[in-house]
């Protein structure tokens, strides 16, 4: 994460609660998201998909995200939320937030949200005046390094001494029903 990120100002700011905590003592994880979606949402604000805007029957809903849990947070502890855009189009919305304890990257979330009529349930452009305030936000933070984990995947590498799963196998090698 470059240090031009951590200068940003945070979107979201939250004292973690006890009731944030999980068995192994530190924030459970659907909290990290919690907080991620509150910072995405006051981003959205900022470019006027607010209540008001939701109430007219459009918003953006997120269809993929990917959470990387870089450190713990604890009980107390003050984490606050920073965004990037990274890029958009009439429909799509892609956003990295960082969730951060001072200077300490403690998660990032990767988004992907489309814009929606809520009404008619499918995926249409944003109105002008959105779209308008995105492309001014790409434009201010355009030249930004990428940061690292964006386009990350789950999984394992892949290794060639790794054992394969394969099917059990019946008489004549087709493959043995279950039961």
């Amino acid at each position: 994460m470059s240090s031009e990120r951590a200068a940003d100002p945070p979107l979201s700011s939250f004292r973690v609660p006890a009731t944030w905590i999980d068995h192994n003592g530190h924030m459970n994880e659907a909290r990290y998201l919690q907080a991620a979606s509150e910072t995405t949402d006051a981003f959205l604000a900022a470019i006027g998909v607010d209540a008001a805007y939701v109430a007219s029957g459009s918003s953006y809903y997120t269809v993929e995200t990917h959470i990387r849990h870089l450190a713990e947070a604890h009980e107390g502890d003050i984490i606050t939320g920073h965004l990037l855009p990274l890029a958009a189009d009439s429909r799509r919305l892609h956003l990295f937030v960082t969730l951060r304890r001072g200077e300490t990257p403690l998660a990032t979330v990767e988004q992907m949200l489309l814009h929606v009529d809520r009404a008619a349930g499918r995926a249409v452009a944003a109105p002008p005046a959105v779209a308008a305030r995105l492309r001014n936000c790409l434009a201010a933070w355009g030249g930004q390094p990428v940061p690292e984990g964006v386009g990350r995947a789950v999984g394992a590498p892949r290794a060639s001494a790794r054992p394969r799963l394969r099917p059990p196998q019946g008489r004549r090698g087709r493959t043995a029903a279950v039961t």
